[in-house]
């Protein structure tokens, strides 16, 4: 059921929308938070890291390419879409803890990240089905409950269970909550618009409009650095507390760490979203994606130093993911309306699938150069970024950014 919902009740649905993300989105790293306990349970190595963290956004791109395909994101009730994807990513996270190999777990992460797709780009249609004015800083908002979500599994790290499946059960429940929240509480709002019905030359169309292809070609860069960030990062905080440390229990600093890489981000998205409503979408972006880029090529360097290490860390996530909700936000203002949901799954599809290069490649370039040079390749996405967006500020269309505010 839904409560009576009107104009006067968006910051409730957008807290409501939030809180049901953030508790959905715990299930993205849960993985990668106790990856200590299952290298020692199954006795991992570094391509089985690397696929951990890839399995899940292989299955996120197959099901965004589905889900958009088949124009599901605007032919389905958007919360029921909601609601229905959390629930079944809860249930393959819990299925994972219950795992007795690694084939096993890996298969179930993938069935998550496969309804994950359903989630997140879901979520982002229905706040701007609430709001048109100030839609970035609303996005903002979601985005980074997403932010916090996705880092709140390191916090559970901390806490000492005595096993990695509790952390896992922790984490699907609070998924579980998240889709009935979104099922009794919200509905679409004011500005939705009845989803057409698929045709294959939907996606030929929503790539037709040059300051479409722009904004993605900008978000594109952003993805190129955003993930294999945030999956390695940790890693690279180990490795930086072993040269500084040694033989001092790890746990704490890389888990509290990591933590923070992603509260930072969380409050950028959140802050962010406002000083982009105020001076640009555009102009934000590129001073995010000018601080991140900068990030990924001087914090090798402070390899011998685990407090500015940590800092440039936190630095480097506090601007690396705020500008995400812009794109999102461009993409919802710069699309039919009638396939706002289907451009946002696409967008979202394409640039999880570039995240996999990176996630991939790191490891391997680490290996070769080492870790002081090993996040330097990531600069290439702010770089493409930055330019793609300096094109669409030229394209007359983009006057539809943000009322205006480009």
């Amino acid at each position: 059921m839904n409560f009576r919902l009107t104009k006067k009740s968006k910051p409730l649905i957008l807290a409501i929308a939030s809180i049901s993300l953030l508790f959905s989105l715990t299930v993205w790293f849960s993985a990668n938070a106790i990856t200590p306990q299952l290298v020692n349970l199954w006795d991992l190595n570094q391509a089985n890291l690397a696929l951990l963290s890839i399995i899940l956004i292989v299955g996120f791109v197959l099901g965004g390419f589905i889900y958009s395909v088949f124009n599901l994101p605007d032919l389905v009730k958007t919360p029921l879409f909601f609601s229905l994807n959390a629930f079944l990513a809860a249930l393959g996270n819990f299925l994972a803890a219950f795992s007795p190999n690694f084939p096993f777990f890996i298969t179930f992460r993938f069935i998550t990240g496969f309804f994950l797709a359903g989630v997140y780009p879901t979520s982002m249609k229905l706040i701007s089905s609430w709001y048109k004015r100030n839609r970035g800083f609303a996005i903002g908002i979601l985005l980074g409950a997403l932010t916090a979500g996705s880092g709140l599994p390191y916090i559970f790290n901390l806490t000492g269970l005595p096993n990695w499946r509790i952390l896992l059960s922790i984490s699907s429940l609070l998924a579980l909550i998240g889709s009935i929240l979104i099922f009794i509480f919200i509905k679409e709002g004011p500005h939705i618009v009845k989803g057409a019905k698929f045709k294959f030359s939907n996606i030929k169309e929503l790539f037709g409009k040059k300051s479409v292809r722009y904004a993605n070609y900008a978000y594109f860069g952003h993805m190129w650095e955003l993930y294999a960030f945030w999956v390695w990062i940790p890693k690279f905080l180990q490795e930086v507390h072993s040269r500084t440390n040694p033989g001092i229990d790890v746990n704490f600093y890389f888990s509290f760490g990591t933590f923070l890489v992603f509260i930072s981000g969380a409050l950028g998205n959140i802050i962010g979203g406002k000083i982009a409503d105020k001076i640009g979408r555009t102009k934000f972006n590129i001073l995010m994606s000018a601080v991140s880029g900068t990030s990924s090529l001087i914090i090798g360097f402070f390899l011998q130093n685990y407090i500015l290490a940590l800092v440039i860390a936190v630095i480097w996530g506090l601007t690396v993911v705020p500008d995400s909700p812009q794109y999102s936000a461009m993409i919802s203002e710069l699309s039919d309306p009638a396939y706002i949901g289907t451009s946002l799954a696409i967008q979202t599809t394409i640039g999880f699938a570039i995240t996999n290069i990176t996630i991939w490649l790191l490891p391997i370039i680490v290996d070769l150069i080492g870790w002081t040079f090993g996040f330097t390749f990531l600069v290439i996405g702010p770089i493409f970024g930055i330019i793609s967006l300096l094109k669409l500020r030229k394209e007359p269309d983009s006057e539809k950014i943000a009322l205006g505010k480009k």
